[in-house]
């Protein structure tokens, strides 16, 4: 497969201009060279499979009236800033085209082979190790099962599931729970749209795990899970889609080492939909994770529940990504059947009677309720996980500055008061 790499220049960033002069005429087939405007006339179209984008491009590229010299840039080009924001690519990076077929091409971030690159394991000296798998992204991998125990270290009979003394179990049996906020937990949501207090995993993994089992979120985000397994002593793996949030866990990893625990905690930069390749089967215990939730954050803030409405949240996008396999650029039925087919495949990794939780709320969209988590339990029972309990997150000693919503004509409740805890498990063979 011939290839070659160009550098992204400023020009790329501001205008879409990709710089595809040392290409050279012959890499690309002589008809796909058009004139220089559409109603010149274009050249025969050649096609673009792009990293991260879900539709393929169909392009040519133009020439100049004058010179009749190619401008070395592709004509339609609206794509390009939305794959350099995916990839997070700066000016001077570079990224390799590759000739699949005589007029089919593919775009990847440079350097993306599909295995761990040992350059970009973030060093620790305590066993905590952060993986960044940028060409993960294509689904073209081949994996490797990762090196972390998931067996017990802990003396507790074997008919327990957890560690836990009867009077902490007692209190784990409200049905609503409340946290706080400690200074370790990330707040600022210029750093992560959303985040949640350690105080919450760390109640669940103590809960539903012993020491040295291994705990799995699917969408680690901020890594407040993975710091929540470290302070419990169990080994945990959290996955994300987004390179920066993956370098993040790292550092809160090292910052937050544990050095009396042999215990590891890693980060990798993944989809999803592929976490089943890292680990063996049945060596899970507990899932825990608080996913995207469909498009509903993907709006200007309004603020129309906030006392002081002209906050720094006001009008943004609060997304984590523009990324097409994002969850959070998805509407709520292909959300919901994303969500689906994604913990139909982690499934098989949890040990018969492990359990699965997610975090999630409802929201209101144009005056109507979207009843996230009712869609999420449906979907779940068809994939074979077993509805155990749900558990009311109680937010409301958390939350200021709420102002009056809806008065004096439509009572609403408040969403950011509550959330749900979905308590789900895989069923044991009968």
């Amino acid at each position: 497969m011939e290839s070659r790499i160009i550098e992204i220049t400023s020009a790329a960033h501001k205008y879409g201009n990709l710089n595809l002069r040392s290409c050279g005429k012959g890499f690309f087939p002589a008809d796909a060279f058009g004139a220089s405007s559409v109603t010149k006339g274009t050249g025969k179209p050649i096609t673009l499979q792009v990293e991260g984008l879900k539709d393929v491009i169909k392009t040519d590229i133009p020439t100049d009236n004058k010179t009749n010299k190619p401008r070395w840039i592709f004509r339609n080009r609206s794509w390009v800033k939305q794959f350099i924001e995916i990839h997070e690519i700066a000016p001077g990076q570079k990224i390799t085209i590759n000739r699949v077929q005589k007029r089919t091409y593919e775009i990847i971030p440079h350097n993306g082979n599909g295995e761990i690159n040992p350059k970009q394991i973030e060093p620790d000296k305590t066993k905590q190790k952060t993986y960044v798998n940028e060409s993960a992204k294509s689904q073209k991998i081949s994996t490797k099962i990762l090196d972390i125990n998931y067996e017990r270290t802990c003396g507790c009979k074997p008919n327990h599931i957890n560690c836990l003394p009867a009077k902490e179990w007692l209190k784990c049996q409200l049905g609503v729970w409340q946290f706080n906020y400690e200074s370790r937990d990330i707040r600022d949501k210029n750093i992560h749209p959303a985040t949640f207090p350690i105080s919450l995993p760390r109640k669940l993994i103590e809960l539903f795990s012993h020491q040295g089992e291994l705990i799995l979120d699917p969408f680690a985000g901020s890594g407040t899970t993975l710091i929540a397994a470290q302070d419990c002593g169990r080994n945990a793996v959290g996955f994300d889609l987004l390179s920066k949030y993956v370098k993040l866990m790292g550092r809160r990893l090292k910052d937050n080492a544990n050095l009396f625990s042999d215990a590891k905690q890693i980060a990798v930069c993944e989809d999803a939909i592929n976490i089943h390749k890292y680990l063996p089967q049945e060596s899970v215990k507990l899932i825990f994770t608080s996913p995207p939730y469909a498009n509903l954050l993907n709006r200007k803030r309004k603020n129309k529940s906030r006392r002081n409405r002209n906050n720094e949240q006001l009008g943004k996008i609060e997304q984590y990504s523009q990324d097409p396999r994002d969850l959070g650029t998805m509407s709520l039925e292909n959300y919901t059947t994303a969500m689906g087919d994604i913990l139909e495949s982690l499934l098989p990794l949890l040990k018969p009677k492990g359990h699965c939780v997610i975090n999630v709320p409802d929201m209101w969209w144009e005056n109507k309720r979207i009843t996230i988590h009712v869609s999420l339990i449906q979907e779940l029972r068809k994939h074979g996980y077993e509805l155990r309990n749900i558990i009311i997150w109680d937010r409301t000693n958390i939350v200021n500055q709420i102002g009056i919503f809806g008065w004096p004509s439509n009572y609403i409740t408040m969403g950011v008061t509550f959330e749900y805890l979905l308590d789900f498990w895989r069923p044991p063979e009968q």
